[in-house]
């Protein structure tokens, strides 16, 4: 089997991870309603930035307290044509309050070469 060299170009996969902290658990309820509210602000301006966004998935149906071993119980998947689109992201949530309830990763890669999409 051939496999050719991959190539790292737009459009650039990326998968955002988020988790709560502990500031998450010890936070009152109208606090994590206001990061909620945060939250899906930062996420939409990444849309508005030029992120496409592909699919999103939180596993919290089966998990309470702090996500492990998998630390991460939020999934958003995104194509984006320019990388500042995720490092603005990250910013945003490094530098509003939601980095007190809130930690980010981003990962980039490509589509999965054996499947069509």
């Amino acid at each position: 089997m051939e496999y050719p060299p991959p190539e790292f170009g737009p459009p650039f996969r990326v998968l955002v991870l988020i988790a709560a902290t502990d500031g998450w658990y010890e936070a009152a309820p109208d606090v994590r309603a206001s990061a909620i509210d945060e939250l899906g602000a930062v996420l939409r301006r990444a849309d508005q930035d030029g992120a496409r966004l592909l699919s999103s998935f939180d596993d919290d149906l089966f998990l309470t307290g702090q996500p492990a071993p998998l630390p991460y119980t939020i999934f958003v998947l995104y194509d984006v044509d320019d990388l500042t689109v995720v490092v603005s992201l990250v910013h945003r949530l490094r530098s509003s309050t939601l980095s007190r309830y809130l930690r980010l990763e981003a990962r980039v890669g490509r589509r999965l070469f054996v499947l069509d999409r």
